[in-house]
């Protein structure tokens, strides 16, 4: 993993092309370029793991250029990988609801390709709400509307398979 600067970032980080992403949407172009400047930008080649299941969730990931695949084992992974399922692309997010929740990572997630990632860490997720109250409001909906549709699919995934949950 290398950390880049915003400045002489090769990736293209245009406020334009960001907020094709659901995840910037309606955030303004301050509070998208405070994000870039405060948060981790992270690039990772090929293969590379992002993070390993179990670890401390100590913030969120930001998709910003190329894919991220999560697996919870090899042969997961594997599968994955043969089928082309859980790849996790541009203006997505990874790892909110772990750092939310106070839980340990769930998966293992590891580069498909070249990927460049913005890591917002509890901190400076912190300091946005501090300076950017509105647009956290906004960023908050977008993850929450990500997470809903994730939770719808995986409700449908569950009742297509006949499966219950047990609660006790």
């Amino acid at each position: 993993m290398k950390k880049l600067n915003i400045h002489d970032c090769p990736y293209d980080l245009s406020i334009e092309r960001l907020k094709t992403a659901s995840i910037f949407g309606a955030l303004g172009p301050d509070a998208i370029e405070f994000l870039l400047t405060n948060g981790n930008l992270e690039e990772f080649e090929e293969g590379e793991t992002v993070f390993e299941k179990d670890e401390v969730a100590d913030g969120f990931y930001i998709i910003l250029d190329g894919e991220i695949e999560l697996f919870k084992d090899k042969e997961a992974y594997e599968k994955a990988m043969k089928f082309g399922e859980g790849s996790i692309g541009f203006g997505e997010e990874l790892g909110y609801c772990t750092m939310i929740a106070l839980l340990p990572r769930a998966a293992n997630a590891r580069t498909s390709k070249k990927t460049l990632v913005l890591k917002v860490d509890s901190y400076v997720f912190g300091q946005f709400h501090d300076y950017y109250a509105f647009d956290f409001g906004i960023l908050i909906l977008n993850l929450s509307r990500d997470m809903a549709r994730k939770l719808r699919l995986l409700s449908g995934t569950l009742s297509e398979h006949d499966i219950t949950v047990d609660r006790s």
